[in-house]
């Protein structure tokens, strides 16, 4: 049976947003898909040194659609979902994000669009697209964007954008840096603040 929709939560220490992460990306998956598709939420963690991995396994045995990868590489969440998922929708996010924002890149995707991005906090892409541009990807959520977005314009088109929630000049100064890690070799670092 297909998998409609592939939900990638990319944690590092997430141990205080895990379970509401998790729980969320459920949600979501059983409004989107309905009772006659399929999700999966896959959570990959980069080496946590608290106790993320420890609640993602008492999660398993209540939700059959998560499957963890643990030990992924620092930098290379991104990369290993690209090659793991089997939906045909993705939807990355590493922080708790607001339900809204991910019904929102789900239902762009789902009307058409290849991708839909709320900076910081989701990318949403067709499985098609976020193969071809991810697969190798070294950095996290932020330099996914930037590459989709950079793909999407070699094509002449680009994705939808949503603006994101602003949470002050502390965090759009952490947004812009994100975005220039991995040009310098450093996506291992793209990452919200605090994790």
């Amino acid at each position: 049976m297909q998998v409609h929709l592939s939900i990638m939560l990319l944690l590092r220490n997430g141990e205080p947003a895990v379970a509401a992460m998790v729980r969320r990306a459920a949600e979501l998956g059983r409004s989107v898909v309905g009772e006659a598709g399929r999700f999966e939420i896959l959570a990959l963690d980069e080496h946590s040194g608290d106790n993320t991995l420890s609640l993602l396994s008492v999660l398993h045995s209540k939700l059959p659609e998560l499957r963890t990868m643990q030990e992924v590489r620092e930098g290379t969440a991104v990369a290993h979902a690209a090659r793991t998922a089997r939906g045909q929708h993705w939807l990355f996010m590493d922080r708790k994000v607001d339900a809204e924002l991910m019904r929102w890149g789900v239902r762009q995707l789902a009307s058409g669009q290849r991708a839909a991005i709320v900076p910081g906090e989701i990318l949403g892409v067709e499985a098609r697209l976020g193969a071809h541009v991810l697969g190798n990807l070294y950095g996290g959520l932020v330099s996914a964007q930037q590459a989709v977005t950079r793909e999407l314009a070699a094509r002449g088109s680009r994705p939808m954008t949503r603006p994101a929630p602003d949470r002050g000049l502390t965090e759009r100064a952490v947004l812009f840096l994100r975005g220039h890690l991995g040009m310098v070799g450093l996506g291992q670092l793209d990452r919200p603040r605090g994790t």
